[in-house]
């Protein structure tokens, strides 16, 4: 298959994969564009569809709350007739069913679907009922406003009257469904169970309820019928004896859904037609456009070789004027050891002379034995060793490192103090080194060590340099989290080159020029920063120089 397509792209001119290109990058946009008109649109049905359901919730809620208040209100001013509350508490049945005659007479002809109007005991005995239907009975736990269910639906308002009983209106649950259609225009239907739905006679909504039944009974979201669409929406009611039915509403969605195929259909159209226009605007002008592009891109690479072969020129004098630093780094380097060793050697020398001019006035005055020039002879090894091994100490020290370890900032200051420790004593220079545990760091640690001896040649030269009294170097190495933190301050007055970052460039020095060649610095940067990806800074404090060197942990 990749060499397929390998060679498809070989045979391909720029021209046409360019078209390829540009046109699946029209139709990807325009996939988008039909997406995002097919979601607006799509919430725009679903925004009136979520209105058109709230709004029947609004008017079913509203309904039972209105016929709530309108038969307690009802019922009260029945109670608060004359003698009615007396027969109640008195349960007068014949007396209650006369005095309340007229009242009924009046709700029934406001209201077709009030089922009964009766009187009961504290108990929740029947006493009397006006009407065609009303429980003998009401359990305690009934005693509430709500529709409840015996044969059949109901919907109940109870208005207490003090401790003299109950007074009771029951309605048809079709009296809902009036409401709803009368208020909306829109058609509903309770169902308590599939196989009896309650609706109002004429109504056609029966026939939408069968259609919206699938093989195993249960009600579909969307369904079709008699060629409109409708969406299912239901009100779940539970009774005051705890059962439950729903409130059906079957929303004509067959416009909206009409709105959005039209809205696909229009984006379709739409983007075929600009996806001609742009092929041929894309054939037309790409032959002069990609010709262009061709001898552009030509032209760009001839600069592009050129530009290559003169940063490959410069790069190689760049190396080459490093390399020339480097060796007098090392040259550099090479006489600070030598005056270092000369410093090492100093001592034991003079001791060596003194021990030879000693065994040659002994046995100039006849007082040399044997045994007084052997110990001679043990105290000269003992300093040439000693001279050996400072030669071996400096080599060790200088040496390069073949590759990157693991190892002890803190030792390897004290190596490079060691170095420098005759030289700091012969001249009265006090180094104060601080470091508390052993701190470990990731590279080349005799590279790292030659920058602390280069860091402690440049102040003790500085501190020489100016005649400072009481010279003094204060070495501090701490950690913090992820990083190494190496100070080397003296009291030599500070670095008098502006601005002071200058100090580390090439050839810049504050030494007298017979003494300094003013790369020092600029090597130790770049060892720091480049080989060991760690920073060299430096500033003025109130004494003098403060070097910082900030390394990462391993």
């Amino acid at each position: 298959m990749i060499e397929k397509l390998e060679i498809l792209h070989e045979k391909l001119s720029t021209k046409t994969k360019t078209i390829i290109l540009v046109l699946a990058l029209f139709f990807l946009l325009s996939f988008v564009f039909v997406y995002l008109r097919y979601l607006d649109t799509k919430n725009f049905t679903q925004e009136a569809q979520k209105f058109y359901v709230d709004r029947i919730h609004s008017v079913y809620t509203e309904t039972l709350k209105r016929t709530e208040d309108f038969y307690r209100n009802r019922g009260f001013a029945n109670l608060n007739s004359f003698g009615i509350a007396k027969a109640l508490v008195n349960q007068n049945k014949e007396r209650l069913v006369e005095l309340s005659l007229f009242r009924w007479n009046v709700l029934k002809r406001e209201n077709p679907y009030l089922s009964s109007m009766a009187f009961y005991t504290p108990e929740g005995k029947r006493l009397a009922y006006l009407g065609s239907h009303a429980p003998a009975k009401i359990a305690l736990s009934e005693k509430k406003h709500g529709f409840w269910m015996d044969t059949k639906l109901w919907y109940r308002v109870i208005v207490p009257w003090k401790k003299g009983g109950y007074l009771v209106f029951e309605i048809d649950p079709k009296f809902f469904l009036a409401e709803i259609s009368q208020l909306t225009g829109l058609e509903a239907m309770m169902v308590v169970d599939k196989n009896r739905p309650i609706s109002l006679e004429g109504s056609s909504i029966e026939n939408l309820f069968k259609a919206s039944l699938d093989e195993q009974k249960s009600l579909k979201s969307l369904f079709n019928y008699n060629n409109f669409l409708y969406a299912t929406h239901q009100i779940k009611q539970d009774t005051v004896n705890n059962k439950s039915f729903k409130v059906l509403f079957f929303q004509d969605i067959t416009a909206s859904k009409q709105r959005l195929n039209d809205a696909i259909f229009e984006s379709v159209i739409i983007v075929m037609i600009l996806g001609v226009v742009v092929f041929v605007a894309l054939h037309v002008g790409f032959e002069v456009l990609i010709r262009r592009i061709e001898e552009l891109n030509a032209t760009l690479e001839k600069r592009v070789v050129s530009e290559i072969q003169k940063r490959m020129a410069n790069e190689a004098v760049a190396r080459e004027k490093e390399q020339m630093l480097i060796h007098q780094s090392k040259l550099a380097s090479m006489g600070e050891m030598i005056g270092n060793i000369a410093h090492q050697w100093r001592q034991p020398l003079t001791q060596l002379g003194t021990l030879l001019i000693g065994i040659e006035l002994l046995y100039e005055r006849g007082k040399l034995t044997s045994k007084t020039l052997h110990e001679k002879i043990r105290e000269s090894e003992g300093l040439i060793a000693f001279m050996s091994n400072t030669i071996d100490d400096f080599r060790n020290f200088f040496a390069s490192d073949k590759q990157k370890a693991s190892f002890d900032v803190c030792q390897s200051v004290k190596n490079a103090i060691s170095i420098m420790d005759s030289a700091l004593k012969n001249n009265n220079i006090d180094c104060e080194f601080t470091c508390k545990d052993e701190i470990f760091t990731y590279g080349y640690a005799n590279e790292i060590a030659q920058v602390f001896l280069n860091l402690l040649a440049n102040a003790k030269d500085v501190l020489l340099e100016r005649k400072v009294l009481n010279p003094k170097i204060e070495i501090d190495v701490t950690q913090e989290s992820d990083k190494i933190i190496i100070t080397i301050c003296d009291n030599g007055g500070g670095v008098k080159v502006e601005p002071i970052e200058k100090i580390f460039e090439p050839y810049v020095s504050t030494k007298h020029a017979s003494s300094g060649t003013g790369i020092g610095l600029y090597m130790s940067k770049i060892i720091i920063e480049k080989h060991s990806f760690g920073q060299l800074l430096v500033k003025n404090d109130q004494k003098g120089a403060c070097f910082t060197i900030l390394l990462p942990t391993p």
